[in-house]
This record gives structure tokens, sequence and C-alpha cells, in this order.
């Protein structure tokens, strides 16, 4: 039993840490802005205007505004997190230096802080959902789902950029090539269905593809998605998991010596 009360109060006081550095970055990272907060929401809100404004002659869909919203605000959750915590842990190597800590709270902190700020984005966006297209209320379960699927997945890959950064410092310059490329592979001005079936098989190796898909389906009833690239997805989310993490506690216990 007092091994059971040990273990409680470790898990206790690693998330009070991890919720602690998490609101000192969701304090700092307006701090001195007009707009504060409202940027979560505005950034996405101008991409989908000037976006909208020329995809909506190539691509016909209903509500078409709205659809790229749904995705932009995601998708600038998953890129800010993977950008900002690809080189965190260089940026804090005074402290590294100076105090002993789970190291991994650092780059988690930066996803928790980008996860709560689009949670909130979506709370301003769900009640124009609902006036607008009007989605059966079980349909928040499958963007809930997503959105949760999107969370673990962001966290193992920023383990990993985060990681490899120390060592390779170029890490930061390909995660920003890959995100360039990511953005087009991704359905998030489509969907998979706009796509000939043959094409689709391309998607498989994107785990992206479902979480986006799912939300499209969640929030519009837009969207494809099979069993096929369902498992898919979620195989290859597990196996870039497994390794993110792997490669993250083989290579944490040398990032003193790297810094």
């Amino acid at each position: 039993m007092q091994a059971v009360n040990t273990r409680f109060d470790e898990l206790k006081n690693y998330f009070d840490f991890l919720w602690a550095i998490t609101e000192k970055e969701i304090k700092a990272r307006y701090k001195r802005a007009v707009f504060g907060f409202l940027w979560v929401f505005l950034n996405p809100v101008l991409q989908m205007l000037i976006i909208g404004a020329i995809f909506q002659f190539f691509i016909k869909m209903p509500n078409y505004f709205l659809f790229l919203f749904s995705g932009l605000l995601p998708w600038q959750f998953f890129s800010l997190s993977l950008t900002k915590a690809t080189p965190s842990i260089v940026y804090e190597r005074a402290l590294l230096q100076k105090a002993k800590f789970p190291i991994e709270t650092i780059p988690i902190s930066i996803v928790l802080s980008n996860f709560v700020h689009m949670l909130f984005s979506f709370l301003v966006f769900l009640p124009i959902i609902f006036f607008i297209v009007r989605p059966p209320l079980v349909n928040l379960l499958i963007v809930a789902l997503a959105l949760v699927w999107l969370f673990i997945l962001t966290t193992g890959l920023t383990l990993l950029a985060s990681s490899l950064n120390v060592k390779y410092r170029d890490m930061s310059f390909f995660v920003q090539t890959l995100l360039i490329l990511l953005f087009y592979a991704t359905p998030i001005l489509y969907n998979l269905s706009l796509l000939p079936e043959s094409k689709r098989l391309i998607f498989s190796l994107n785990p992206l593809s479902s979480i986006f898909e799912l939300l499209h389906i969640g929030f519009f009833n837009e969207g494809r998605i099979n069993a096929f690239l369902l498992v898919n997805n979620i195989i290859m989310s597990l196996f870039l998991i497994s390794i993110s993490i792997g490669v993250f506690n083989k290579n944490s216990k040398y990032f003193v010596d790297y810094l």
C-alpha cells in the first residue's frame, strides 16, 4: 500500500510540475500582445479567407470556408507545436545544466499549451457549426476522438524531433520543410472523397489523414474513411509514437553532453 501511495505522489508531483510549466507557457505566449489569445482564432480565420477565396473555384463544396477552418485550426496546433517544440530543449540548455527534472516536460508543455488554446478556439467555432451545419450531437464524440488522437501523435513527434535536434541542429529546418509537404499531403483543403480511389492509397502512410477526415465527418458529414485507411493510420501512429519514445529515452541521458 505504501508503494502505491508513493507512486501516486510521484505521478501527482510530475503532473503538477508539467501543468506549472504549461501554465507559464500559456501566459508567456501572448505577453504584451494587444489581441492576446485572439491570435489563436485570427490566424486560421485569415488563412481561411485567403485560401478559401482561391480554392472555392476549384473545390465545389457547401460551407467550404467553414470546412477549411475546421482543418486549419487543428493544423495550426500540430504545426506550431512541432515547430516550437523542436528546438525547445536546446533553448532551455541553461536550465538543464542547473537542475534535474523530467526533460520531456519541456516539449510536452508546449504541445499541451497549444492544445488548450485550440480547445478554446473550438468552443468559439462550435456554435457557428451547429447554427449553420447542424451536425448530430453524437458527432462530437468523433471530433473528440480525432483531437485526442492528434494530441497523442503530436506529443510523440515533438519528443522525437526535440531529442534529435539536440544532437543534429538542422532538425528544425527539416521539420519546417516536412510541414510544408505535409500540409498539402493531408486532407485540409479537400477531403479524400474528391480524389480517385487509386490515389487514396498514398494517404494510408500519413496518420494525419484519418484524423482530419474524422474531423470533416464529425463536423460536416463530409469525407470518406474506410477500414483499410483507418487501421493503417492507427498502426502508423503507434509505430511513430513508439519510435519517438524510444529515441527520446535513449538520447535524453546525453542531452547535457550534447548541449
